[in-house]
C-alpha cells in the first residue's frame, strides 16, 4: 500500500484506536456487505462493468478529438473528485483539453467571464447530475447550452454534449434522452461524495488524460487489502476519539498547494457525511507553508478545539535546486527537502503545544496512489460516522436551505 499512517502525535487517541480495533472492523465488514442503501460505492472499483470502461475511454478519445476546452457542469461530489484528481496530477496531460468547471455556484460574475473564456476555444460540455434539476448545475448547463447553439449549431452542440445522470428518470435524463446525448449511468446506490470512482468523475478524467484505470486499480487494491486496514482503520478510530475528547474540528493539513482541491474535497466527504444530529467534525483544511503566515499563531496558541491531520507526500517527480544567492543555509538544497523539513518543524512545535496530531503518509502523487488516498478517505468516513451512530449516507439538512431558496423564487 502506498499509504502509512502515524498516530505518535495523537495523543490517547492511538492506544484508544489500539483497543477498539475490533469495533471498527465490524463496521467494515457490515459495509462491505452492501446490504444499506448508498454503500454501493464500497465494492464499485472491482466491479464496475468493463464495457463501462471500454465505452469511456472511447468517448473520451472522440470528445478530445474535438475540444481543446471540457467544461464540466456539477457540484460537490459531482465535480470535486474530478477536480482535486487533475489539480493533483498537475493538469491535463500534454495534448488533452483543458478541463474547466461550471455549475458549482450561482455567480453572474463568474459564468459571464467563463463565456469570455472560452469564446475563442473549442468546447465540450459535461454535464453531471443525478436529477438534472440542482439548480447550480441547471442554470449554468442552460446558458453554456445556449452559447453552444449560437457557435455550433443544435445538431453539432448535441454532439459535444456528454450527460451522466440517472439511468432512468430525472429532467437531465428525458433530454438526454429526445436530443440524443450520449450517456453514462449513475449508479443509483452511490452517493455523489462517495462517486469518486464513478463515470461522473472518471469519465471527464480520461478526458483530461488521466490513467483511469491505475485510478480504479489503486482503490480496489486498498479496498481488498485486510493487512493494511489493521492500521488504516486506526485513522478512523483517533479521529472519533479526539472528537468524544473535545476536538470538534479537524483541520486537514498539505505542504504542496496542488492539494488544495483534495482538501475541498475531503470538506465535502466529511462534513455532509458526519453534521447531523447535532454531531459531527467540522472539517477545515489549510496549504502549508501559506497558511501558517496567517492561521499558524491560532494553532500554536489558540482555542484548542482542533486537532490536525497531516497529509504528506513522500516523493514528487519534480524539484528545483536553490541558488547560492539564497545564501549559505539554503544554497544547493532541494526545495522538497526543505519543505520536508518545514513538516517536522511543524509538528515538533504543534506537539510541544500538546495538539493532537494524525500523519498520513502517501508514497506519491500518481493515479495509483491517489486512488487509494480518496478510498481510504471515504472509508474513513463511514466508520467514524457509524461509530457517532449516525447515518453517514444522507444528507437531510441541505434540503432546508434550497426550499427557502425556491420559496423566495416562487415570491
Amino acid at each position: 500500500m502506498k499509504i502509512k499512517i502515524d498516530l505518535a502525535h495523537a495523543g490517547n487517541a492511538e492506544s484508544y484506536a489500539a483497543s477498539n480495533y475490533k469495533k471498527a472492523e465490524e463496521i467494515r465488514a457490515y459495509l462491505c456487505k452492501d446490504e444499506e442503501d448508498y454503500t454501493g460505492w464500497v465494492n464499485w472499483p472491482s466491479e464496475i462493468p468493463t464495457e463501462w470502461m471500454t465505452k469511456m475511454e472511447k468517448v473520451a478519445e472522440d470528445i478530445r478529438s474535438k475540444c481543446d476546452r471540457l467544461i464540466v457542469i456539477g457540484i460537490g461530489g459531482s465535480y470535486l473528485g474530478t477536480a482535486a484528481i487533475i489539480d493533483a496530477l498537475g493538469g491535463s496531460k500534454k495534448g488533452c483539453p483543458e478541463v474547466i468547471y461550471a455549475g458549482n455556484n450561482m455567480s453572474g460574475y463568474y459564468h459571464a467571464g467563463l463565456k469570455e473564456v472560452i469564446d475563442n476555444h473549442d468546447v465540450c460540455l459535461c454535464v453531471v447530475s443525478k436529477s438534472g434539476g440542482t439548480m447550480e448545475s441547471r442554470l449554468a448547463f442552460s446558458i453554456l447550452k445556449d452559447w453552444m447553439y449560437e457557435k455550433y449549431g443544435r445538431e453539432e452542440t448535441a454532439c459535444r454534449i456528454v450527460a451522466i445522470t440517472d439511468p432512468a428518470k430525472g429532467i437531465l435524463r428525458e433530454e438526454t434522452d429526445a436530443e440524443g446525448y450520449v450517456d453514462f449511468e449513475i449508479p443509483g446506490n452511490i452517493g455523489g461524495r462517495y462517486s469518486a470512482f464513478t463515470p461522473g468523475i472518471m469519465f471527464p478524467l480520461a478526458v483530461a488524460g488521466v490513467d483511469i484505470k491505475a485510478l480504479l486499480k489503486g482503490a480496489e487494491d486498498i479496498s481488498k487489502d485486510e493487512t493494511f486496514w489493521q492500521e488504516g482503520l486506526k485513522y478512523a478510530l483517533a479521529r472519533y476519539a479526539l472528537y468524544e475528547a473535545g476536538k470538534s474540528v479537524e483541520v486537514f493539513e498539505y505542504y504542496d498547494p496542488s492539494l488544495r482541491l483534495i482538501g475541498e474535497w475531503c470538506k465535502q466527504l466529511f462534513g455532509e457525511s458526519e453534521g447531523k444530529e447535532g454531531k459531527g467534525i467540522f472539517p477545515a483544511s489549510l496549504t502549508f507553508s501559506t497558511d501558517l503566515h496567517s492561521m499558524g499563531q491560532f494553532l500554536q496558541d489558540g482555542h484548542q478545539i482542533f486537532f490536525e491531520t497531516i497529509v504528506n507526500v513522500v516523493k514528487r517527480e519534480k524539484d528545483v535546486i536553490v541558488p547560492e544567492s539564497a545564501g549559505a543555509e539554503l544554497a544547493g538544497r532541494s526545495l522538497n527537502e526543505i519543505n520536508s523539513m518545514a513538516v517536522k518543524g511543524v509538528m515538533a512545535a504543534h506537539a510541544k503545544a500538546d495538539i493532537p496530531m494524525i500523519k498520513i503518509d502517501v508514497e506519491d502523487m500518481k493515479e495509483e496512489a491517489l486512488g487509494q488516498l480518496l478510498y481510504f478517505f471515504m472509508m474513513s468516513a463511514a466508520v467514524t460516522g457509524k461509530l457517532m451512530e449516525i447515518d453517514p449516507f444522507n444528507q437531510p439538512g441541505v434540503e432546508d436551505y434550497k426550499q427557502e431558496i425556491r420559496n423566495l423564487l416562487g415570491q
